[in-house]
């Protein structure tokens, strides 16, 4: 039996507004098939939008942790939703990470325990921004 996947990164974009960063994200990754849903779980702008992959969906959604200067989280889980696209997403996070890197943009993939009030800050760094 598979285990749940559920994995965060934290991207820094130049792209500012949460819409733009997540088109921006689903194209690097040749997701098109995604939409932007409301939830209070996602403040501070109570959206967040989904893309649904073969083998799993990619949610991205501005981050309420002030502990780091990315913006936007992206949240991978192996929960398919919606069965239309044939494009499977990897499911090692630092192939995921790079491929996101090589379209520009700083991922940080925290090392476990980041949910923690005691996290040391500690992860690996994809990419750098430009300029």
């Amino acid at each position: 039996m598979k285990t749940t996947m559920h994995e965060v990164m934290f991207v820094h974009s130049p792209l500012p507004a949460l819409q733009e960063a997540a088109l921006a994200i689903f194209q690097a990754l040749g997701l098109d098939v995604f939409e932007e849903r409301e939830s209070s779980n996602y403040p501070p702008d109570n959206r967040y939008f989904i893309a649904y992959a073969a083998n799993a969906s990619l949610k991205v959604c501005c981050s309420d942790d002030d502990r780091l200067p990315h913006p936007y989280w992206v949240i991978l889980e192996s929960r398919v939703v919606d069965g239309r696209s044939s494009i499977s997403l990897p499911e090692d996070i630092p192939i995921l990470a790079e491929a996101l890197a090589a379209s520009g943009l700083e991922i940080f993939v925290p090392s476990k325990g980041w949910s923690k009030i005691d996290w040391n800050g500690s992860g690996d760094v994809y990419g750098r921004l430009a300029g």
